[in-house]
């Protein structure tokens, strides 16, 4: 028989397990497979612990005929069998990393699948039906565990000589242009000074008085009124006096 030939490669730090013909369902084994394929190998086996005493269930996202709605999951099951056959292989891959020498705390599942295997026919009364096959390898890779609450001080920067001579560059010339300004302020004469323009005063505009009227000149308007509307009247009574009255002759 030739060797199995594994999808992923191992080193040093990494260790490997496989398990062949193992009566187990396919479709289930890929669900769990994707289940705790890239987490920490005490926490796989925890899950897998947990789903094999019908505690928690394994959630099921590509298979999920005849899948019952878990709370807060969805569809899922409890593959009793399938879980205590892939408990036994990842047992198998800590012995093995144990006897090369690795911190089996600090195991992490970076390679996990499931392939099908040939079925078989069954013996006796169960003739005529298949049997369940699957092949499943795993590989298990050493990680650095991360401490919590430890945080890297930030490297200081140290600053470097060529910009500091940039920097006195710089600020060199405005230190004489402020003194230069100084003692030109100081020469200057006094008399110097240019007298400040006078403000050319706009021509004022003429503004035009009427003259109002008083109360007095009214008065005396109405009045030389009423005397030019009685003058016609006494007029006539005048002419008719005068035309009543018979006329003197004079006897010569």
């Amino acid at each position: 028989m030739s060797p199995y030939k594994y999808s992923a490669t191992v080193n040093e730090h990494r260790v490997k397990a496989v398990g062949l013909l193992m009566p187990i369902s396919t479709k289930q084994s890929i669900e769990i497979c994707n289940l705790i394929r890239g987490k920490n190998l005490q926490k796989a086996k925890q899950i897998l612990s947990e789903a094999k005493d019908m505690k928690k269930p394994i959630p099921f996202k590509r298979f999920t005929e005849g899948a019952g709605h878990k709370h807060g999951i969805g569809p899922g099951k409890y593959p009793v069998k399938a879980c205590s056959e892939i408990l036994k292989l990842v047992n198998l891959v800590e012995a093995n990393a144990q006897h090369k020498g690795l911190d089996t705390s600090s195991l992490e599942i970076i390679h996990i699948c499931a392939n099908k295997g040939p079925k078989s026919w069954h013996y006796g009364r169960q003739s005529r039906i298949k049997m369940k096959r699957s092949h499943i390898e795993i590989v298990v890779e050493e990680k650095e565990i991360k401490k919590k609450g430890v945080k890297k001080e930030p490297a200081k920067k140290e600053e470097s000589k060529p910009i500091k001579k940039q920097e006195e560059k710089k600020e060199k010339p405005k230190e004489i242009k402020q003194i230069e300004k100084v003692e030109s302020r100081k020469n200057q004469p006094k008399d110097t000074k240019k007298p400040a323009e006078e403000k050319k005063e706009a021509p004022k505009k003429e503004i035009k008085t009427e003259n109002v009227p008083t109360a007095a000149g009214l008065a005396e308007k109405a009045k030389s009124k009423q005397e030019n509307k009685k003058a016609p009247a006494i007029n006539k009574l005048i002419k008719k006096k005068e035309s009543k009255e018979p006329k003197k002759t004079t006897k010569k």
